[in-house]
């Protein structure tokens, strides 16, 4: 099934302006083996409906968590979307709005903006947040850039309970870049060993603090602060939004930058994207974070404005002394979450971090009841937490499919997991029926029970 949007007689009229005889003279400049050499192995043409058709037909084969219950987590997660987010966004000059290169016709813009920042500054307790990130692992990935070239030192410690994901992009965006990683040892309780980070910490630019961890377990990250500063290494914490109205914020335990996805802050699952990365620092590291800072001044009339306060990018300055090839800032995203926070209000978060909280502890209760179920970690969680099944996780993934529940990750290779360990996320989202319907799965899987 192809579109060509030229006829022969187009093609043969665009060869003859440009001198070529054939397509395949047009092309004999690249080398042969680089060449297919045979026709594109396409369908017949269809026509307009029987193409919509088949589109419509490979569409329905897909499955999202819209239609199941979903219990997946590791950084994105399944919540409550308001109807008024949508709504707002949806607006023409909310969704036709871009970059602000020409700030003094972008006061709506930089104003949203400026309120998100203000919302992430109270969130983690640090002085400044730019306007916004592509995705949670690509701000760590910036934060690590600041660290390195504010210590000058070639070294970072990761925990060995990092999101695989961020250590996968992270290895990429320092790649070529000389900076070494090492981990920092995991627990018998799950969480990162401060006496490992004290050890690794001395000689290296930061040290890389998830908190909750990707295990869900609510690391010690005042020992593990306390730590990195005494050997004079800077506190990267990475951390779920959400979690920050029921546990400590970064500025609290000495972090120097934050960061994390705020994929939760009224933002759909939409299949994996997009996302929308933030990060937040020190007012000592305020010109050496990519991207901008909006800020807030008085015009000459008295007026408040929306000004771009430090821009280092490199459209704003010389190539040379950018910060970041980061080019977008999210906007659109940025709004979403703005509108969410602003909604939710100073008693509505709390009340959402406690919500997870209770959800997720009566799932915790549920699955133990369940013979032959382990929690391998007894530590605290938020919304997150590890299940140690009798036979392997995958086998319940495709179990609990079928019976239309999403009902986990498998963790097998993860910060020193089995085969039998699932990571299990409940929201806000979740309801008591879920829960319950969650926990009969789990005993059908455990006995044996076939569809």
């Amino acid at each position: 099934m192809a579109y060509v949007p030229h006829t022969p007689e187009d093609i043969s009229a665009m060869l003859a302006v440009i001198g070529a005889s054939s397509l395949d003279d047009l092309f004999a400049h690249l080398p042969a083996d680089v060449r297919l050499g045979r026709p594109l192995a396409l369908p017949d043409g269809l026509s307009e409906e029987e193409v919509r058709r088949f589109f419509r037909c490979a569409a329905s084969r897909n499955h999202g968590a819209g239609e199941l219950v979903c219990f997946l987590g590791g950084g994105v997660y399944d919540s409550i979307v308001p109807a008024a987010c949508d709504a707002i966004v949806s607006r023409s000059e909310f969704l036709t709005a871009y970059t602000p290169y020409q700030p003094e016709v972008s006061q709506g813009t930089l104003q949203a903006i400026y309120e998100w920042q203000t919302f992430l500054c109270r969130l983690t307790g640090l002085e400044v947040a730019n306007a916004s990130m592509y995705d949670g692992a690509t701000a760590l990935g910036e934060a690590v850039a600041v660290a390195v070239a504010a210590k000058r030192k070639k070294r970072v410690v990761l925990p060995a309970t990092l999101n695989p994901r961020y250590r996968r992009v992270l290895a990429t965006m320092l790649q070529g870049e000389g900076v070494e990683i090492v981990e920092a040892a995991r627990t018998n309780d799950g969480t990162t060993d401060p006496a490992s980070v004290a050890a690794l910490a001395a000689g290296s630019a930061a040290v890389v603090v998830q908190n909750p961890n990707y295990l869900g377990l609510l690391e010690p990250v005042g020992e593990l602060s306390a730590a990195a500063k005494a050997a004079g290494a800077l506190v990267i914490a990475c951390v779920n939004p959400v979690s920050l109205a029921v546990v400590k914020a970064p500025g609290e335990y000495g972090a120097d930058l934050a960061v994390g996805e705020a994929q939760p802050f009224g933002i759909n699952l939409s299949w994996g994207g997009p996302l929308l990365g933030f990060l937040a620092c020190s007012d000592e590291h305020k010109r050496r974070i990519p991207g901008r800072i909006v800020g807030r001044t008085v015009d000459n009339r008295g007026n408040n404005g929306y000004v771009l306060t430090l821009q280092t990018r490199e459209q704003h300055i010389r190539r040379e002394k950018a910060t970041s090839n980061i080019c977008s800032n999210q906007g659109l995203n940025a709004l979403r979450a703005t509108v969410y926070l602003a909604m939710l209000g100073g008693d509505g978060l709390p009340a959402l971090g406690e919500a997870n909280l209770v959800r997720a502890e009566a799932l915790r209760q549920r699955v133990v009841a369940v013979k032959g179920v382990e929690l391998p970690f007894a530590g605290p969680v938020f919304n997150e937490f590890v299940v140690r099944l009798p036979r392997p996780a995958a086998d319940f993934r495709a179990f609990a499919r079928q019976r239309g529940v999403l009902a986990g990750i498998p963790l097998e290779g993860v910060a020193g997991c089995t085969d039998r360990d699932l990571l299990v996320a409940v929201t806000e989202k979740r309801t008591a029926a879920e829960i319950e319907h969650y926990g009969r799965i789990l005993e059908d899987f455990v006995a044996g029970k076939e569809a």
